[in-house]
């Protein structure tokens, strides 16, 4: 059955609406959003086409530190888990839309989210600030080919690390889901308090799902901010920056958006989608989307920029370190 919770139907029908002059259909919140995910869609064009003209669509070579046989088995089992986990999601949402008869919010946020893994290298820009698993499928960064890029060099992209943007979509339908829970058994209680609660559950949860990704291969933290650090001092460890950031720039502006939504209309995201022709409304949607989330990753990696700036370095196994040739 469609989510009616987070994509609510409009009160009457596309038909019955009266329309809005054609110049002015276009200027809407649905509409701003999806420009700007073309102008994030077209920085990414640039930043890749550079870098792959460049010769540097390819791994490291493979050896230059040490990894457990385990570790290995535990790495390939991570790549199926996030490969079978943004599969299903993919499919879920897609027959959620078709269900609904339009782009739902979750595929939106799913497609925004697996266009976001650009901005990996941004959180090092100046200092080693997230280590990749060397033993995984890697190639060189983009990083130097990023604006305002200054990091350390070589480095490397792991497969697993990128998968983990798309994987914050997991963070998204439990809070969904939480929001759609309290709404239902506590009907009484205000906007302001269910969106607390939510933020709240998510400073338990989300270092859960952050730990268990992160002792599975998936990244490090290889700098620690003095005392404000779960696991300090460990090499997976989790500052808590990263907890802030990701409640803060993803948890919260999507489960208020839902919550705020007036009865009858759409999210502030879709806001005036419906107007537009209907070819043209999948894609606004979908695109608004991705400017929604690439705004709220690239405002995720500089607090971890500023994070890694004031954080001290905790040695990481070599398997997590940079490449040293």
């Amino acid at each position: 059955m469609a989510d009616q919770t987070t994509s609510p139907a409009p009160s009457t029908s596309a038909a019955e609406r009266p329309h809005a002059p054609a110049g002015s259909r276009w200027r809407c919140a649905s509409v701003y959003w999806a420009a700007f995910g073309v102008l994030c869609l077209a920085v990414q064009i640039w930043v890749f086409a550079r870098w792959a003209a460049d010769g540097n669509f390819h791994a490291y070579p493979s050896g230059g530190y040490e990894i457990s046989p385990a570790r290995k088995v535990i790495t390939h089992v991570t790549q199926v888990l996030d490969v079978t986990v943004i599969t299903a999601l993919a499919v879920l949402h897609w027959r959620q839309s078709r269900a609904l008869g339009r782009v739902n919010l979750e595929a939106a946020l799913l497609v925004g989210l697996a266009t976001t893994f650009w901005t990996s290298p941004y959180a090092g820009s100046y200092r080693f600030a997230a280590g990749n698993n060397r033993y995984d499928l890697n190639v060189v960064s983009w990083g130097p080919y990023l604006p305002g890029w200054n990091g350390e060099f070589p480095a490397a992209e792991s497969f697993v690390m990128q998968l983990a943007f798309p994987l914050f979509q997991v963070w998204i339908v439990i809070a969904l889901f939480l929001v759609r829970l309290l709404r239902r058994h506590r009907q009484h209680w205000s906007r302001a308090r269910t969106l607390t609660a939510i933020t709240l559950a998510f400073f338990v949860l989300d270092p859960l799902l952050t730990q268990t990704y992160t002792r599975l291969g998936g990244f490090s933290y290889p700098r620690a901010l003095p005392h404000l650090t779960l696991f300090e001092g460990e090499w997976y460890q989790t500052p808590l920056s990263s907890v802030f950031g990701v409640i803060f720039f993803y948890v919260v502006p999507v489960s208020a958006m839902v919550l705020y939504a007036k009865r009858g209309q759409e999210v502030h995201l879709f806001q005036g989608s419906l107007e537009l022709p209907r070819r043209s409304q999948p894609w606004v949607r979908l695109l608004a989307g991705v400017g929604l989330m690439n705004a709220a990753t690239v405002l995720f990696q500089m607090l971890m920029l500023g994070s890694a700036a004031v954080g001290y370095y905790v040695e990481t196994p070599s398997w997590l370190d940079r490449p040293t040739w």
